[in-house]
């Protein structure tokens, strides 16, 4: 349809009206309905979840309002009301929702412009990256082999990286043995992946496998999925000793792992199935071990002596000295 003024009998056509403008516009009540309809449909049932929750908020604050009138100004003033609410990381995961729902109301012909679009999200602190020692993963797998499914579990998340849920869908139809890989159908990026098995998953996964249990590879004596560890893994971490540790820091030991043996970061991002390489390079991080033996790497050197000032030996004084300590 084309929009068409007349001014002072001259018909002027100005351009091409979007399914927006052809009828009253909607109201955001009713596109967030459209929305969670679209996240159910294509979105990992933990991330619909959470459109869910945020769609409570955001229905409360722009509901009965006209989609086409909210304005970006209308957006910071929420965004500024909710950071007086809550943590800036929790403000900025009610945000996402928001955008996505104004960049699909545009593909449906709703909107022209996305007024999130230029909204910047809250500085959030970095994020947490707690991994074991290798002391206290010795520890945590001696505290969890009592219960043979826990320390599986356990093993297992340490040995891939593998996410919880990742865990608890698995079956052994995507095992393969032959190919020393595991199929992740059903990912939290909504890619399948391939997870390759290292030697010592191995050898414990034909073991393992021996004793299964339906098809599930973590089940229940029932054959249904063994997804209730919480209880038991805390149990096990006090146990051992091991304080302020979740079971996703396990997916962060893996990681963390790899990058103190100089696993390239690609590789990492690959096994850890990050589509950003920015959520790989949060674990370039070392242990402090780590970091005193690459400062040491900068005085190696027989003349490199920092311990001998301020007496050096005599064929070591004035300019050589300083060129030693320089350049050594």
């Amino acid at each position: 349809m084309l929009l068409v003024i007349e001014n002072a009998g001259q018909r002027q056509v100005l351009g091409t009206l979007t399914p927006a403008l052809q009828r009253e516009s909607l109201r955001f009540s009713e596109c967030l309905e459209e929305y969670l309809q679209f996240s159910e449909a294509h979105k990992q049932p933990s991330s619909y979840k959470r459109d869910q929750t945020a769609a409570r908020r955001l229905l409360k604050e722009f509901g009965p309002r006209w989609i086409s009138e909210i304005t970006q100004k209308d957006i910071e003033k929420f965004q500024g009301k909710r950071a007086q609410e809550v943590k800036s990381a929790t403000c900025n995961r009610d945000f996402e929702p928001l955008r996505h729902l104004f960049t699909k109301a545009i593909e449906w012909g709703y909107i022209q412009t996305n007024p999130a679009q230029r909204v910047k999200q809250l500085k959030t602190p970095p994020g947490r990256i707690r991994y074991l020692s290798f002391e206290e993963r010795d520890r945590l797998l001696v505290e969890c082999a009592p219960n043979l499914m826990l320390f599986a579990v356990v093993a297992g998340a340490l040995s891939t990286g593998m996410r919880r849920g990742e865990l608890m869908r698995l079956k052994w139809e995507d095992v393969s043995f032959e190919m020393r890989t595991i199929y992740l159908r059903q990912t939290k990026n909504n890619t399948a992946r391939a997870v390759p098995i290292s030697n010592s998953l191995l050898t414990f996964l034909h073991k393992f496998y021996k004793k299964r249990v339906g098809e599930f590879v973590f089940s229940k004596p029932d054959g249904k999925p063994y997804g209730d560890w919480k209880r038991s893994f805390a149990t096990a971490c006090r146990r051992a000793g091991v304080k302020d540790f979740r079971f996703h820091d396990l997916r962060h030991t893996f990681a963390s792992y790899l990058v103190m043996n100089n696993v390239n970061i690609r590789v990492v991002q690959e096994l850890m199935g990050h589509k950003d390489i920015k959520m790989t390079t949060r674990y370039m991080h070392l242990s402090q071990k780590d970091l005193f033996k690459a400062v040491n790497k900068t005085s190696k050197g027989k003349n490199c002596r920092l311990d001998l000032y301020p007496n050096p030996p005599k064929q070591l004084t004035g300019k050589r000295f300083t060129k030693a300590l320089l350049y050594r």
